[in-house]
């Protein structure tokens, strides 16, 4: 259902028949593939335009399996998404996959969350963006080190008397 949501939102405030399935963008920009269809789709933004407007446009942020966040947008030709015509020097309607960083993620959904929190939801903000709090509760956790960190890693447990546990989250809790 949550998917849903912008979809259904979008056609009720553009009275335009939209099927999801026709929409879907997959893209490689530097070396990584971004693909609608298998992202996780997180919120929607619609522009504050009437559809008719020539700057309408809507954006949905996606997150990878592999943790990277972006921006699926779509637009009329006077939108930020829109393509330029190069044999006229005119703009159409466009869509496109823009990466972004966690910082521009989260500082989407914050723009997003005051425009309609139905369409980003506060839970899914802190599900992705909010603050962690403290937890005690200890979980098994696979890493893979080189041969060299894992000796180095020994030895500082061995220094300092503490597991080799301790030692990796007071590193990363430090941070």
């Amino acid at each position: 259902m949550r998917e849903k949501i912008c979809w259904k939102t979008m056609m009720q405030l553009g009275g335009l028949i939209i099927d999801k399935e026709q929409i879907k963008m997959k893209k490689r920009i530097d070396t990584l593939l971004y693909d609608t269809d298998t992202a996780k789709e997180l919120a929607c933004y619609t522009s504050p335009l009437p559809y008719t407007d020539t700057g309408y446009y809507n954006e949905w942020l996606y997150k990878k399996r592999t943790g990277e966040y972006f921006l699926y947008g779509e637009g009329n030709p006077g939108s930020k998404w829109a393509e330029k015509v190069h044999y006229d020097n005119s703009y159409i309607a466009g869509a496109d996959i823009k990466p972004l960083t966690f910082e521009q993620a989260e500082r989407w959904f914050e723009k997003a969350n005051n425009a309609d929190p139905e369409l980003a939801p506060d839970k899914i903000y802190d599900q992705e963006f909010g603050t962690i709090s403290q937890d005690d509760e200890k979980v098994q956790a696979k890493l893979y080190l080189s041969s060299l960190a894992k000796r180095k890693l020994v030895q500082l447990a061995q220094k300092q008397n503490k597991t080799q546990s301790e030692i990796v989250e007071n590193l990363i809790m430090s941070e």
